[in-house]
């Protein structure tokens, strides 16, 4: 697990497409390499949260990522 100075959004909409959770696991690769920047994790954070749905975000994924930085 990987510490970072980050805060996860909360999505406030409008609803993407909906993010496949296997596509999502990947993220956390993104966020375990140390040679990408807090900024790049960042966006690749805000992408994730882009394709989204509220619901999919608010009620899970952004849970697993607060776990995952803590």
């Amino acid at each position: 697990m990987v510490h970072r100075a980050l805060k996860i959004p909360k999505h406030g909409g409008p609803d993407g497409q909906g993010l496949p959770r296997n596509v999502f696991e990947h993220l956390y690769a993104v966020i375990d390499d140390l040679t990408l920047s807090d900024e790049e994790v960042k966006l690749a954070i805000e992408l994730c949260l882009a394709l989204s749905t509220q619901e999919q975000w608010n009620q899970e994924y952004m849970q697993d990522l607060i776990k995952r930085i803590e």
